[in-house]
């Protein structure tokens, strides 16, 4: 999803100032740019409630889930000035989703609770909105997790709680979300919100990137070789040179304190199949590369580590080449962006000159996309690194949902544009 850096400023309290601007809902790559005043959702002779619209809706089931629930109690409670979007269900599509009348019986309004506050976004919407924008919208839905702690929108320094989201777009006359279509109603525009009434019911996701990775079984030499190579680098910096390990950024960090523990991401993620295309057999395959070049090792005339692996260099470009980010030793790299992209973002309209990487302040030039972006014959996603002479990789399978974001599986790997096998 996912957004583009506004080159001067602070991208995180421009992001406040869009939420803001568009009624708590972040936009993705518009909002860090100069702000354009956005289609309004017209309010003339609009004399319904949210409430009352649902109330003489037709979706029977989500209102039987509704009444048992907390949910009135709950939206009471944020304020009559806090406008909501309600994703509806139809009857079909929460009885294919398990949502039927014997679970809504069987049970407790808390469970309820935490489905329908998933369906429930901050701030009121429109199709004509969306639309124009062109690209994906962040829908903060009412659903937390405590457990889990993320990077404050307005303060990189302050901590959240971690909230649900849904990625909104609408093509045509069709709502998609996590850009999976989701219905080809019209909206209920409401005096305080929205009604869309969605083909589908929504399942939040439940596990990391790295979780995913690993019960999939497609990945293995993947995550083989970046634990691999994590091992080797501390076994030969013993303790003195630390750098970002495979699972930093994929999976839930140190729960012990009170700091970010989860944070929101995508990846392409390559297949075993596309390691033994490049033709690398098995990972001692991979581990006979890093042997090709000089290992890592650390300088004590400097007190630095120096260098990195081969199959670092082979594989950034999967997780958006950070390693080529630009560093300074004394003051470090700059900020982050966000880098969460469904697959209908991916493309170089919206990401050809994305900066991933802030100048921090300024000592440092921005990063950019190091990736160009295409389809094939089929409509497919294609992903090469910019300039290169390797044949791009093919996104076979897209938007896999996580806690963190999306994995794209690839069937290529990705190497930078002057990497040699």
């Amino acid at each position: 999803m996912n957004l583009k850096l506004y080159q001067t400023g602070n991208a995180l309290k421009l992001l406040a100032i869009c939420l803001l601007l568009l009624s708590m809902f972040s936009c993705r790559k518009k909002e860090f740019q100069p702000e354009v005043e956005g289609a309004k959702i017209p309010t003339q002779d609009i004399n319904i409630t949210l409430k009352e619209a649902l109330e003489t809706s037709a979706f029977t089931l989500f209102k039987a889930a509704w009444k048992k629930s907390n949910m009135s109690s709950i939206l009471e409670k944020k304020g009559n000035k806090t406008p909501f979007t309600l994703l509806v269900p139809t009857d079909a599509a929460c009885v294919a989703g398990g949502l039927t009348q014997e679970f809504i019986n069987k049970t407790a309004p808390e469970l309820l609770d935490s489905i329908l506050l998933y369906h429930t976004l901050i701030g009121a919407t429109d199709a004509k909105t969306l639309s124009g924008r062109g690209e994906n919208t962040i829908g903060m839905s009412l659903l937390t997790n405590k457990y889990l702690r993320v990077y404050g929108y307005e303060n990189l320094y302050r901590t959240d709680i971690y909230t649900y989201r849904q990625y909104l777009n609408v093509v045509g006359p069709d709502l998609f979300i996590n850009n999976k279509k989701a219905s080809s109603a019209v909206p209920v525009q409401t005096k305080d919100g929205t009604l869309w009434p969605i083909d589908r019911l929504l399942i939040k996701p439940t596990k990391t990137i790295y979780e995913v990775l690993k019960e999939d079984g497609r990945f293995g030499m993947y995550i083989s070789i970046m634990e691999k190579t994590d091992e080797l680098w501390d076994e030969i910096m013993q303790g003195m040179g630390e750098r970002p390990k495979f699972k930093q950024g994929l999976s839930v960090y140190s729960t012990s304190d009170g700091n970010p523990n989860i944070g929101f991401t995508s990846i392409f993620a390559p297949t075993d199949a596309a390691f033994r295309l490049a033709g690398f057999k098995d990972v001692d395959d991979l581990m006979n590369l890093n042997n090709r070049a000089t290992l890592p090792y650390f300088d004590w005339d400097t007190y630095t580590p120096v260098g990195n692996f081969v199959t670092d260099s082979l594989l950034t470009m999967h997780r958006w080449g950070k390693l080529f980010q630009p560093y300074n030793p004394n003051s470090g790299s700059g900020n982050p962006t966000p880098d969460i992209f469904y697959a209908n973002d991916l493309n170089n309209r919206l990401l050809a000159n994305y900066t991933l990487v802030t100048s921090r302040d300024g000592s440092l030039p921005v990063y950019t996309m190091p990736l160009d972006f295409g389809l094939d014959a089929g409509k497919r996603v294609t992903v090469k690194a910019k300039q290169s002479p390797h044949p791009a990789a093919t996104v076979v399978e897209q938007d896999i949902n996580t806690l963190m974001g999306p994995i794209h599986v690839v069937d290529r790997l990705i190497p930078p544009k002057d990497f040699k096998y």
